[in-house]
């Protein structure tokens, strides 16, 4: 007897199994109550397919009524049987309203898409004053600054921070500090002949330690302004560090790069919150496994006619057919049973909203499937009994996977 015949025995024992599971295991149907229908479905926005949270859904003239959440999604239970009206509000696309048809013990699924309604109301203007707008308006005293526009002349000129400080506000001088650095005083600090009195400099609300070295190394284009508080403005503010007058240095922000908000990354891939039922794992199941039974049964059945192995335990094969003959059951034995049962997957797996994707499901038994026909070949017992599990049970579980994974809305 050839290993394909008793692989396919084997093969067919495990069928019968899997068939022995009582009906029970088979997925109930909802039970009807006479008179009355469900309505169910989501609501999305019909310009951009994104769903629409707190919708208020009501059947007119009932009691029913319920919001949708954040994925769109509603239930409505117990609704009297025969034609309603359908009422979908909210705050943003104002008020729908369709005519439904509901029938006894079904539920009737729906897609409500809705567009925006501009809403009205009363205009209303607040103004808001910055800090700086502020001290502008009521400080009584010229704003002592140096703007972006002055940053930006004195980055093509080759001027540093400090001359510009120098040349734009007045009172301000430029003297060597420490190892030759620039040293910016304020008028009212000098003593004399003396050392240099800098300015306290916080650059973005931070000290910082070494001013000179900012000056001179910092380029003006990575500065949006600066602006130097005199010794009596700034004594309420910084307190003792205001000795010789402070100096505010704000650095420019990085240009803002667009991504992609939560919501975005969510719908990019697929979202089951979207569908009314939860996957219907048995029904994708059963039906994989019968479809991959049948081809698995198909492609044995055809490999005993031309192939066998040349000893025990090799991994060599021998044919009677000729090489176009060998080759079409070597395609067929993979191919027949994975899109089998990767198109009875997408049957079983189907929904209102999304179905399974045929290519990455075929593709997944595939693998499975030449897992399953490489112990065969094998030889040995153990591997023909692994091989019979393989390809009986874990091609279909592959498969039922994949359709899981892998989807596409309708």
């Amino acid at each position: 007897m050839s290993p394909w015949t008793n692989s396919t025995a084997l093969f067919g024992c495990l069928v019968a199994a899997v068939f022995a599971v009582p009906v029970g295991a088979q997925e109930p149907s909802p039970a009807s109550v006479e008179g009355v229908g469900t309505v169910s479905g989501r609501v999305i926005d019909a310009g951009s397919g994104r769903p629409i949270a707190d919708v208020m859904i009501r059947v007119d003239g009932t009691m029913h009524e319920t919001l949708s959440d954040r994925a769109g999604m509603f239930t409505l239970e117990g609704i009297p049987e025969g034609e309603q009206r359908l009422v979908l509000q909210h705050l943003s696309y104002g008020e729908h309203a369709r005519r439904v048809l509901v029938n006894t013990g079904e539920n009737l699924t729906l897609e409500a898409r809705i567009s925006t309604r501009a809403i009205e109301l009363a205009p209303l203007v607040v103004e808001a004053l910055t800090e700086l707008e502020r001290r502008r308006i009521t400080g009584g005293t010229p704003v002592r600054e140096v703007t972006r526009e002055d940053l930006d002349l004195a980055q093509t000129t080759g001027r540093n921070l400090a001359q510009m400080l120098r040349e734009r506000i007045p009172g301000a001088s430029v003297r060597p500090g420490r190892f030759g650095m620039s040293c910016v005083e304020y008028r009212g600090a000098r003593a004399g002949s003396g050392p240099c009195r800098d300015l306290t400099v916080f650059v973005d609300g931070v000290r910082i330690a070494d001013p000179g070295t900012f000056y001179d190394l910092v380029p003006p284009g990575d500065i949006e302004r600066m602006e130097i508080l005199s010794v009596a403005e700034a004594g309420a503010r910084y307190g003792s560090l205001a000795g010789n007058g402070v100096l505010l240095i704000e650095t420019r922000r990085p240009p803002r790069r667009d991504t992609p908000d939560d919501s975005t990354l969510q719908n990019s891939l697929f979202d089951w919150s979207a569908e009314p039922r939860p996957y219907a794992w048995k029904r994708v199941f059963a039906t994989s496994f019968v479809a991959n039974a049948i081809g698995v049964g198909i492609s044995l059945a055809l490999a005993d006619q031309c192939l066998w192995r040349a000893e025990s335990g090799s991994l060599g094969l021998r044919t009677r057919c000729g090489g176009a003959a060998t080759t079409g059951i070597g395609f067929l034995s993979l191919g027949l049973p994975a899109i089998g049962g990767s198109l009875a997957a997408k049957w079983g797996g189907s929904t209102p909203f999304s179905q399974g994707r045929l290519t990455p499901a075929s593709l997944t038994a595939g693998l499975g499937l030449a897992s399953g026909y490489m112990l065969l070949i094998h030889g040995t017992g153990t591997s023909e009994t692994l091989s019979a599990v393989v390809l009986g049970l874990g091609v279909p579980v592959l498969t039922t996977l994949a359709d899981r994974i892998f989807r596409s809305r309708h």
